[in-house]
C-alpha cells in the first residue's frame, strides 16, 4: 500500500454538501411519498436505508427470541447461530462473539449504524444491555467494501428500540414495567419505558438498573469475583419534517461497577491482580432520512459520538493502590444512499471517523501513558443488477484513507490506503432454490495500541541480589505494522418450499461454504528470552505468516401450524499456511436443534433450544489444554394474552443450562456458568 496525497475532502464539508443535495432532493420529489419510520428498516448490515426486506445472508436475531432468551450479553443472544461462538469466559461483561474463527479488532460493531471502536487490552467491548434493542444482525465473512477497516471476520449490527418498534395500532402514547429474576447470581434487572407520538413528533425513554452476584458454574463451585452492577438508559426522540424528510437524534447511557480480575477471562493472582471497575458509555447519535424521486432515492446522514471510559483502581498494589484510566472518544458521520436507477439498485456513501485513545498508568513498571488519534475517511458504492428477476449482479468497491498517530513517539505518523472490491452473483434456478456466489476482499488497520504501546508489559521481580536489577517483559512499539487484508470466497445455496404436509407448512434451507483468507495477520508475541533464565524480555505486535479459515454452515427450518423446527450445523477450520499447523480461538464443531409450539391460540410459547457442541481437537502444537465436547440444553416458555383483561401483560420463562452442565468454551480459560433459572414479568400500559 502506497501513501495517498490526492483526495482532500473535507469531512465536515462532505457532510454538509450532501445534507444541503438531500435536503433538495426531497423537496424536489414532490408526490406522494411513503412516510419515513426507522422502525421499518430491517436489515442495517446491508448499509441500505430503504431496505425493508431481510437479507438472506444476514443472520436477524429479533424481539421476540430476545424476550424468550432473556441474554445476559450480546454475545449471548447470538451464541445459537452456526460457527458463532462467545469469548471471553463466564463474566458476562467481557464476552464477545468469535464468528468463524475471528473476533475482537476483526468484528466489526455498530448501533444503530454508529461504529463501537473500543477496544483495549483485556477490556470488555460490548456496553449495552439487551434490553434497549429491537435487534442484533449477523454478517458473516468480510464486509469492508460496505464498512472499511475491521470488518474482517463480520460486523455486528446493533438497532436499539424506537416508539415505531413499541405503539399498538391506533395509539399514541405507551409504555411498560418489566421485572427479570435469575437463579444464578440472584441477578435481578428492573427496566421500564415510556414512549408516543404527537402529531409528528415521536419520542421514547428506556431504562434498565440490574445487578447480580458472583456466578456459579456447572460443578456449582462460586466463581469469585463476577459479581456487577449496571445501569442503562435510552432516551430517543423524532421528528416527521415532512412526508418525506425525518430526524432523529438518541442519548445513550451504561454504566457498569465490577471488581473483576485484570483479565476477566481468569482467575485473580499475580498476573492477573484485582480490579475496581468503574465502565461509562455514553452515546449520541442524529439521524436525517429523506426520500425524493417518488420514492427511488433514499438518503440518510448519521453524525455520531462515542465516549467509552474505564476507570480502574487496583487495591492490591502497593500502599496505596493504583489508578488507571483507559477513553476511547469516536466521533463520525456516515452519509449512505439508495437509489434506484441505470438498470439498478444502488447502494453508495462517505465515512469519516476520528478515534481519540488516552491511557493513564499508574505506578512503577506499567505500561507507559498512551495519547493517539486515528483518522479514516472513506468513499464506497455497491449496486444490485437484476436480469428478468432471475440472475443478480452484485459488483462493489470502497477506498479507505486512514491516517494514525501518538503524541508520545517521535516519527510515529502512518498515512496508509485499501482498496476493498467484492462481487456477488445469485442466481434463482428454480422456483424452490436460489444458488450464489461472492468474493469479498477486506483490511484492518492496524490499532494504536497495537502499533504505539510501550513501557513494562509485566514483572518478574528484584533481582538486584545477582547484579541484575529489577527485570521486567517490556513493549517494543512497532509503528510500521502492516494493515491485514482478508479474501473470502463464498458459495450458498437457499431452498424453500411451501405445502409439503397439507397445505398450511413452510421449509427454507440454507448450505454454505466459505474460504478467507487473512494476509499481515497481526499477533502479540512475546520475545528475546533472557540469556540466563529463559523467559522473554519483550512483548511486541508483528505480521505474522497468512492464515486460512475455511468451512460450512447448514440449516433448515421448518414451519407447520403452530409447530417451529429448526436444525443448524457449523464447523470451521483455521490453519497457519507457512507451517500448516491449527491455529487458536476456532469455534468447535456445534449442531443446533430449535423446537417450539405454540398453545392456547398462539398466545402461549414453549420452545426448546439443544446445542451440541464437538470437543475441539485442532490444536496449535503450544497449546496444553484439552476442550472437550458438551451438550446444553436450554428451555423456554413465554405467555402474552392477545385480548382480554391481561391484555398487556407479559410472562417469562427462560432455563439456561438445563442439566447444569460444567463445560468451558474451545480456548477459553474458565468454565462457563450453570443451570440459571430466570423469570420474566412485564406489563404494557
Amino acid at each position: 500500500m502506497g501513501q495517498f496525497k490526492t483526495l482532500n475532502l473535507n469531512p465536515l464539508a462532505a457532510a454538509v454538501v450532501a445534507l444541503g443535495a438531500n435536503a433538495a432532493l426531497a423537496e424536489a420529489g414532490g408526490g406522494e411519498q411513503p412516510v419515513i419510520q426507522f422502525g421499518e428498516v430491517v436489515v442495517a448490515a446491508e448499509r441500505n436505508p430503504a431496505a425493508r426486506e431481510q437479507d438472506a445472508r444476514t443472520v436477524v436475531v429479533e424481539r421476540m427470541q430476545l424476550d424468550e432468551q432473556q441474554p445476559e450479553s450480546i454475545a449471548q443472544a447470538l451464541k445459537y447461530e452456526p460457527n458463532v461462538q462467545v469469548e471471553g469466559g463466564p463474566r458476562y461483561s467481557n464476552q464477545s462473539p468469535n464468528i468463524r474463527g475471528l473476533s475482537g479488532r476483526r468484528v466489526l460493531q455498530t448501533i444503530d449504524g454508529a461504529r463501537q471502536n473500543f477496544n483495549s487490552g483485556h477490556r470488555g467491548t460490548y456496553q449495552l444491555d439487551p434490553e434497549l434493542l429491537k435487534q442484533v444482525e449477523v454478517k458473516k465473512g468480510p464486509a469492508s467494501s460496505l464498512w472499511g477497516s475491521g470488518a474482517v471476520g463480520g460486523v455486528v449490527a446493533m438497532t436499539t428500540k424506537s416508539s415505531a418498534d413499541l405503539l399498538r395500532s391506533g395509539e399514541t402514547v405507551g409504555g411498560y414495567l418489566k421485572e427479570e429474576l435469575g437463579s444464578n447470581g440472584d441477578s435481578s434487572e428492573t427496566s421500564a419505558a415510556i414512549y408516543g407520538q404527537s402529531g409528528r413528533v415521536d419520542y421514547l425513554v428506556n431504562g434498565s438498573v440490574s445487578d447480580h452476584d458472583n456466578l456459579e458454574i456447572g460443578d456449582g463451585e462460586e466463581l469469585a469475583n463476577s459479581a456487577s452492577e449496571n445501569t442503562a438508559l435510552l432516551a430517543r426522540g423524532g421528528i416527521q419534517v415532512n412526508d418525506n424528510q425525518r430526524f432523529d437524534i438518541s442519548l445513550r447511557h451504561n454504566n457498569r461497577e465490577e471488581g473483576v480480575p485484570s483479565n476477566p477471562n481468569s482467575v485473580v493472582g499475580t498476573s492477573s491482580p484485582l480490579v475496581e471497575r468503574d465502565i461509562t458509555d455514553q452515546n449520541v447519535t442524529a439521524n436525517y432520512l429523506a426520500q425524493a424521486l417518488e420514492g427511488k432515492h433514499t438518503s440518510k446522514f448519521t453524525l455520531y459520538r462515542n465516549d467509552t471510559q474505564f476507570e480502574e483502581f487496583r487495591p492490591t498494589q502497593g500502599e496505596s493502590g493504583q489508578q488507571d484510566n483507559t477513553e476511547v472518544a469516536t466521533t463520525g458521520i456516515a452519509i449512505t444512499n439508495a437509489t434506484q436507477a441505470l438498470g439498478g439498485q444502488w447502494v453508495y456513501g462517505i465515512d469519516w471517523y476520528h478515534d481519540d485513545v488516552t491511557t493513564v498508568r499508574d505506578g512503577d513498571n506499567r505500561p507507559a501513558n498512551l495519547n493517539a488519534d486515528t483518522d479514516v475517511l472513506g468513499v464506497y458504492a455497491q449496486v444490485d443488477f437484476s436480469f428478468a428477476d432471475v440472475f443478480t449482479l452484485t459488483p462493489g468497491v470502497r477506498y479507505d484513507r486512514f491516517e494514525a498517530s501518538s503524541r508520545q513517539l517521535a516519527d510515529s505518523t502512518r498515512d496508509d490506503t485499501a482498496v476493498s472490491p467484492s462481487l456477488a452473483a445469485s442466481l434463482k434456478a428454480t422456483d424452490w432454490m436460489t444458488l450464489s456466489a461472492s468474493y469479498a476482499k477486506a483490511f484492518r488497520a492496524p490499532g494504536v495500541e497495537e502499533m504505539y504501546t510501550q513501557g513494562s508489559h509485566y514483572a518478574y521481580g528484584d533481582f538486584s541480589f545477582m547484579g541484575l536489577g529489577f527485570l521486567a517483559n517490556t513493549f517494543i512499539p512497532n509503528p510500521d505494522l502492516e494493515a491485514e487484508e482478508a479474501r473470502n470466497a463464498e458459495l450458498r445455496a437457499d431452498f424453500s418450499f411451501s405445502d409439503l404436509a397439507n397445505g398450511n407448512d413452510q421449509l427454507s434451507a440454507s448450505a454454505t461454504v466459505f474460504r478467507n483468507k487473512v494476509d499481515n495477520f497481526i499477533e502479540q508475541l512475546v520475545i528475546n528470552p533472557h540469556p540466563m533464565f529463559g523467559f522473554p524480555m519483550n512483548t511486541t505486535y508483528r505480521n505474522v505468516d497468512e492464515a486460512e479459515l475455511k468451512g460450512f454452515e447448514l440449516g433448515a427450518n421448518y414451519l407447520l401450524n403452530n409447530l417451529e423446527l429448526g436444525l443448524s450445523y457449523g464447523q470451521t477450520e483455521g490453519r497457519n499456511l507457512s507451517d500448516d499447523s491449527y491455529l487458536s480461538n476456532i469455534p468447535a464443531d456445534k449442531w443446533v436443534l430449535d423446537l417450539g409450539y405454540y398453545f392456547l391460540q398462539r398466545d402461549l410459547k414453549a420452545g426448546l433450544r439443544t446445542s451440541v457442541v464437538s470437543a475441539q481437537e485442532q490444536l496449535p502444537e503450544s497449546e496444553a489444554r484439552t476442550f472437550d465436547a458438551y451438550t446444553l440444553a436450554d428451555a423456554y416458555v413465554t405467555w402474552e394474552p392477545a385480548t382480554g383483561s391481561l391484555n398487556g401483560l407479559k410472562l417469562g420463562l427462560a432455563l439456561d443450562n438445563l442439566a447444569d452442565e460444567e463445560y468451558r468454551v474451545a480456548f477459553q480459560e474458565l468454565y462457563m456458568p450453570g443451570r440459571n433459572i430466570k423469570l420474566s414479568a412485564s406489563y404494557r400500559f
